[in-house]
């Protein structure tokens, strides 16, 4: 919640409602009633209302600004709004995992909780700040692959060429991402 109140800070009025709100939509009379739409959802199978995937599409492809959030089950519509624009999440249960790069502490022993260095950022200060000021960062959840042809995809945080992705539960068998 801290993050919503800043962005508040910065300006911007903050509208917050279910994904499955009935009343959802993203535009009215052919026009924008937003600039930015974070989905807090991972599990969402179907929006409510007006929100769909081809809507969320339009909306980013007139200037529009998402983010999206996931976790180790991603619902069918965050599902195929990555595939909608260039990106795929691993299957659900699964999980970036290294065996070299996890928090000791916070770690359950699957080695899914990543301490990602700070060189892994995209190298945009104006999106990501000064990555030498910048402490290292923890990751827990599912992998995503960009489509290296999408010229406007932008990979904020990559893995170590450690990590790997699949289901901490399970026996490796073959390794997915």
């Amino acid at each position: 919640m801290q993050n919503l109140f800043r962005i508040s800070e910065r300006g911007h009025q903050l509208i917050i409602k279910a994904a499955d709100d009935q009343t959802l939509t993203l535009t009215k009379y052919g026009e924008h009633l937003y600039d930015h739409l974070i989905i807090f959802a991972p599990g969402v199978d179907e929006f409510g209302g007006l929100i769909n995937v081809k809507a969320i599409t339009s909306f980013i492809d007139n200037g529009g600004n998402v983010l999206v959030t996931a976790g180790t089950r991603v619902g069918d519509a965050l599902h195929d709004l990555a595939a909608e624009n260039g990106f795929e999440f691993d299957e659900n249960q699964t999980s970036v995992i290294d065996h070299l790069n996890y928090d000791t502490v916070l770690d359950e022993g699957d080695h899914t909780t990543i301490v990602a260095d700070p060189s892994n950022l995209l190298s945009a200060p104006m999106i990501v700040g000064k990555t030498r000021q910048i402490n290292p960062i923890l990751f827990r959840g599912v992998a995503l692959i960009a489509d290296k042809a999408n010229p406007l995809r932008l990979e904020i945080l990559s893995a170590s060429t450690t990590a790997y992705s699949f289901n901490p539960r399970e026996k490796i068998e073959e390794v997915s991402f």
